[in-house]
């Protein structure tokens, strides 16, 4: 089981350091891995509050140079430099603020991945996609323009645009059959399984039922995560579900 904690640009520095404490006499499982994505200028020293604790680090993207003339962007190899051990690649926000397209977000992954990070590639649908009956094709077409062909030690994230933020979630049987169709693109693509996360509006009143959704292998959380209760509490939820399944 995979908790992934989304910051987005959320939390300063005095923030940061009072979340850690909040931690730091938590009974962590090992049976869940854990990582926070944190504001770029914060990797380093979220990495350097946590480094006594089952936690990894991850950037919220990489640019798909190691280096250059890029004013404001993030190298790879910068964030690895700086504790980190994963990357967030194709988050919707991206694709919509920044008009990152598929083409851009599979050379993100690849850089990434040469640089000895893993990737949490994100794909989801749309809410018109969603009506019209295209989700389906919508996520197999970004799996087929995205995955880089050395996706490993890698995850992918199904986050429905429409939910993100909106407290909306797609029905039980709708996250199943999407979770598995990306299992079998995936594994049609690479000829190998993959681990897919749910990430759209989890929070502590809905982790329960997520968790418990056939090829569900863990969450992308975003809002939820700002507060340490609220993100130790689905974290206790993802541990109570795995003891129960055991």
């Amino acid at each position: 089981m995979f908790i992934a904690a989304n910051w987005k640009m959320n939390l300063d520095k005095k923030s940061i350091l009072e979340f850690t404490k909040s931690l730091q006499n938590f009974k962590f499982s090992n049976q869940i891995n854990t990582c926070i994505f944190p504001p770029m200028t914060y990797t380093d020293y979220l990495y350097n509050l946590t480094n006594n604790l089952p936690i990894s680090i991850g950037g919220q993207n990489c640019h798909f140079e190691s280096f250059g003339a890029f004013t404001g962007e993030v190298s790879a190899n910068f964030l690895k430099d700086t504790g980190c051990e994963y990357v967030l690649i194709g988050h919707s926000e991206r694709r919509t603020l920044n008009n990152e397209n598929n083409a851009e977000i599979k050379s993100r992954a690849e850089t990434a991945i040469n640089s000895s990070l893993k990737v949490i590639l994100c794909v989801g649908e749309n809410l018109t996609d969603r009506e019209e009956g295209k989700a389906l094709e919508q996520i197999e077409k970004q799996l087929n323009d995205c995955l880089p062909y050395n996706f490993n030690n890698s995850f992918i994230a199904y986050e429905p645009i429409w939910s993100i933020g909106t407290g909306k979630i797609p029905s039980a049987f709708e996250i199943q059959e999407m979770h598995t169709h990306i299992k079998k693109i995936v594994y049609r693509i690479l000829n190998k399984n993959i681990n897919v996360l749910y990430g759209g509006s989890v929070n502590v009143e809905n982790i329960n039922s997520i968790i418990e959704i056939n090829n569900v292998d863990g969450v992308l959380v975003g809002g939820a995560s700002l507060k340490a209760k609220d993100f130790l509490a689905i974290y206790s939820a993802a541990v109570k579900h795995l003891n129960i399944s055991s």
